[in-house]
This record gives C-alpha cells, structure tokens and sequence, in this order.
C-alpha cells in the first residue's frame, strides 16, 4: 500500500518512564490510502530466475521436491510437510453454476504430543511464507483474532486495532 498523510512524532513523558529511555511516539495521520498491486514483485526477477521456474514447472517430481524442501530439518512427517507446502501455494477459488462463491483457502490443524515439531513447523513457514502472521494461544480469543478497540495513550483517541486474521488477509496466520 501507498499511505499519503502527515507524519508526526511525538515526546510522551509516559512511555519513557516505562522504558527507561526517551521514546517517540509515531503518529501518521491519513489523507489518501493507495493499494498496490503484486506486479512489483515480477519485476525482480531475472531472465534466469525465469528459466529456472520454467524448468521447475516441466519437472515430473516437483510435488515431491516442494515437499522435501519444507522444513528439512525435521525427520519424517512427510503428511505435514505436504499439508503446509499445499496450503503454501492454496487452492483456487470457484464460483459454481455463479450461485456462491467457495474460497480456495487450505486450512491445516496440527495436533500431537509434546516434542512432535508442530512449533518448529510454524517457524519454518513464518520464515519462508511472503506475508505471516504469528500469534500465541494466549492472543487467540476471537477478539484478538479479529479486531479491538484500544485508547492510544499519545492522541487519547480510541482506535480499532487489527488482530492476527485480518493482518494476515491473503496471507498465513499461524496460531
């Protein structure tokens, strides 16, 4: 996004007594919010980069290694590794018969005993997905999934604060 606005910093007392050291508080007030599109991205590729992915593609095994590619520091699991790298890449979304539209997202729940990597796998694909967001269980209410609301102790002005799901909108929230 292109954000045009005015931006401001400010001194609060009350922050740098919690923080030992001075502390400015960012402000940036909105005039024009501009979204960008993904087009950016294939600029900076290169022609080999290129070959290569058109190499890749012709590849009879690639599933497989995507696949072993996913964390390959962990031994085994080769179900949870195809899981993540399928919900990596996510579905398609189809719209039948233009009755209602089915969303291509590929859920994944992993469940297990202490010790399985299930936290390891989630740091693995924080790492290497463009857009993730981590959070705790603790932060996991539906409130801190979603939104809430919040006094900003600079403006005192009350503001709607993105939780995890929507800051991971097109994106991996990872729980």
């Amino acid at each position: 996004i292109e954000v045009t606005g005015v931006y401001s910093n400010n001194y609060d007392g009350s922050l740098n007594m919690k923080q030992g050291f001075p502390v400015f508080a960012t402000v940036i007030i909105a005039n024009h919010i501009e979204r960008k599109d993904n087009a950016n991205a294939i600029k900076g590729l290169t022609d080999d980069d290129l070959k290569n992915i058109v190499a890749l593609s012709k590849d009879e095994r690639i599933a497989e290694r995507i696949v072993a590619s996913i964390a390959p520091s962990i031994y085994g699991h080769e179900d949870i590794k195809r899981a993540l790298s399928l919900s990596l890449f996510g579905g398609e979304t189809k719209n039948p018969g233009q009755k209602h539209k089915v969303r291509g997202d590929i859920n994944v729940l992993i469940c297990g005993d202490p010790g399985t990597a299930k936290s390891q796998f989630l740091k693995y694909i924080e790492k290497v997905a463009p857009r993730a967001v981590f959070t705790t269980g603790q932060g996991a209410s539906a409130v801190g999934l979603t939104a809430y609301v919040q006094q900003s102790p600079l403006t005192r002005e009350w503001t709607l604060e993105a939780g995890a799901l929507v800051l991971a909108d097109n994106g991996i929230c990872l729980i």
